[in-house]
């Protein structure tokens, strides 16, 4: 059977919809432009006979000194990282128009459209969807659909998190969550994965993961069933689906799929940091790939890790090490992706650092020594954070099988402006070089779908 898009309708119109079930894409040659140094530079040989693809990962919040973090924890001072693999590589510059740093909103809006925006922006920009770097008044996620590309979303917070839902969805204002919902699902992309049934379900029902919020009365989640998703509420259900329903529509939890607190606040609640019943990012993703891998015009799937956004701006260095490293799984099978498949490119990115996580060694003295608790701050007056014994964690081991101590330092609790880095891997790679502005991911990511540079396509 061909793939085929339905319009979204309202349930009312649509009670006879059946159950869309696509078989697992068929091989299709498309013939990619490519640049052939580029790509070679990118790491990966040049695309030939091909459709072209391409993989977001934002692991939001995580600046480069989060990533040197979670290297020591995992795998150690001489180990590498998925996110150290990644061949190409540069300083992130990321302004806002109003303002030095980027919100989650604000850099969707510039990933998604390849243009700097406004802290509030939304896909719009002074009360208008934006024109694209590529001349067109479309996201790039909408450029990719109406070449005909299968897309996906997945968060690990509600999925109206800007960081993916800009990529589908333009409101006046972040918190416009009903309307945002209404929007992605009728942008009918392939695969929605992540957080947020509240926002889908009307006031006074009750779902899976706690009751509605929208005030429209409308029930977004038979709506999506009646457009011919099939939609799944844990991650066993995810696993269960048949490897030929390719349109799924998961919701995860209430909102967020972790528990936004510090490390007391989360013991006096007796929560651990993410919830059980939902898959982790590189869950979703893997699942994603399963089922797109062969679409016949290509791929573009995004995917955000936002508890390393959301756990750092709680100064909860346990929880947000853990996001970091289910974050550079989901990057280590993005990569082996593009390994496999030279007209695929992947570009990772957060738009900030939040929280300015720093691991230290600093007055720990001799690493054979017993680790020691923990004051509560430094000498000026930054929060302390280590293990949960309040002692300092214990690196893996280096080359000589020694586990070095540290401990972090935090020097806020929200986004700044330095230590963001972005890599990739790909035939858009090429751009990654030097240090860029923070529209660098579009064009990236541009050029890895269709080939040149954005304003020629």
């Amino acid at each position: 059977m061909p793939f085929r898009r339905t319009p979204f309708r309202p349930l009312a119109a649509a009670l006879a919809a059946a159950l869309l079930l696509v078989p697992t894409f068929a091989a299709a040659e498309v013939v990619a432009g490519s640049n052939t140094a580029t790509e070679l530079a990118a790491g990966v040989s040049p695309a030939a006979e091909a459709p072209r693809s391409a993989i977001f990962v934002h692991p939001d919040g995580m600046g480069a000194n989060t990533w040197s973090a979670t290297r020591l924890l995992h795998v150690g001072p001489d180990g590498r990282l998925a996110w150290d693999q990644l061949p190409a590589v540069a300083i992130y510059v990321g302004p806002s128009l109003d303002a030095v740093e980027q919100s989650s909103n604000g850099g969707a809006t510039t990933h998604a459209y390849g243009v700097r925006a406004r802290l509030a922006s939304f896909g719009q920009i002074d009360g208008q969807v934006p024109v694209a770097a590529s001349g067109q008044r479309l996201s790039l996620m909408r450029e990719a659909q109406a070449a005909g590309k299968a897309v996906a979303l997945i968060n690990t917070a509600a999925i109206t998190e800007p960081g993916t839902a800009v990529f589908l969805a333009s409101v006046p204002r972040r918190g416009d969550y009903e309307a945002i919902a209404v929007q992605l699902l009728e942008a009918r992309p392939e695969i929605l994965l992540g957080g947020g049934e509240r926002f889908f379900l009307p006031r006074g029902v009750q779902g899976r993961h706690g009751p509605g919020m929208r005030r429209d009365g409308r029930n977004l989640v038979e709506e999506a069933r009646a457009a011919g998703y099939a939609v799944v509420f844990t991650r066993e259900e995810l696993a269960a689906l048949p490897a030929d329903v390719t349109r799924v529509f998961g919701l995860f939890a209430s909102e967020d799929t972790f528990n936004e607190m510090d490390e007391a606040g989360l013991a006096a609640a007796r929560l651990q940091p993410f919830q059980p019943q939902a898959p982790r990012v590189d869950e979703m993703l893997a699942f994603a790939l399963e089922r797109l891998r062969g679409a016949p015009q290509g791929y573009f799937i995004v995917a955000e890790e936002e508890a390393t956004d959301n756990l750092s701006g709680e100064n909860n260095a346990i929880a947000t090490l853990e996001a970091a490293i289910g974050a550079d799984r989901a990057i280590a099978l993005a990569l082996a992706e593009a390994k496999a498949n030279p007209a695929l490119t992947v570009v990772v990115a957060s738009d900030s650092d939040n929280g300015g996580m720093n691991a230290t060694s600093d007055d720990l003295g001799d690493p054979a020594d017993p680790p020691r608790r923990l004051p509560r701050r430094t000498e000026g007056g930054s929060p302390i954070d280590g293990d949960p014994s309040g002692r300092p964690f214990l690196a893996a081991p280096d080359r000589h099988g020694v586990r070095l101590p540290f401990y972090v330092t935090w020097s806020s609790d929200s986004d700044s402006a330095g230590g963001t880095v972005v890599r990739g891997i790909g035939p858009g790679a090429g751009v990654i070089t030097g240090t860029v502005d923070a529209t660098a991911v579009y064009h990236a990511l541009h050029a890895g779908l269709f080939g040149g540079k954005p304003d020629q396509n």
